[in-house]
């Protein structure tokens, strides 16, 4: 069983390593295979280099590179073209969706759920974030 890990991302470089670090960690113990796909929506720092860097590492890793910032909805789609996975997680890159996480969210699927949803119930976000979240 392929678990895949798709995460958009956008100028995102400095977490990049650490969130695929933190991926490998939490899925060597629950999956035999499995693929992170990392998915660069447009970013104008070092994410793709990054992304590249991460990938030239550790085979595990896939990145796609959109040409231009189309969106996060736009960027996980993409990433789900491309998986392979039996079971795929969407997560956001920036470690605020924690990879350790996803260990409860396997178990879950694997009682005989076809969904498994997690809702984060505290937010790290600035307030302006968590207001315009809200009003949204």
């Amino acid at each position: 069983m392929t678990l895949s890990i798709i995460s958009p991302v956008y100028n995102s470089a400095s977490t990049i390593s650490v969130l695929t670090d933190e991926i490998c960690e939490s899925l060597v113990a629950i999956a035999g295979k499995f693929e992170i796909i990392l998915v660069d929506d447009g970013s104008i720092d070092d994410s793709w280099q990054t992304i590249e860097k991460s990938c030239a590492l550790n085979s595990n890793i896939k990145g796609i590179k959109l040409d231009e910032n189309y969106g996060q909805h736009e960027a996980i789609l993409a990433g789900l073209e491309h998986s392979t996975g039996d079971w795929v997680v969407v997560m956001d890159c920036d470690l605020q969706d924690q990879p350790k996480e996803i260990i409860k969210l396997f178990e879950k699927a694997q009682q005989g759920y076809d969904v498994v949803l997690a809702r984060r119930t505290k937010r790290k976000d600035h307030f302006f974030k968590r207001l315009s979240s809200h009003l949204y």
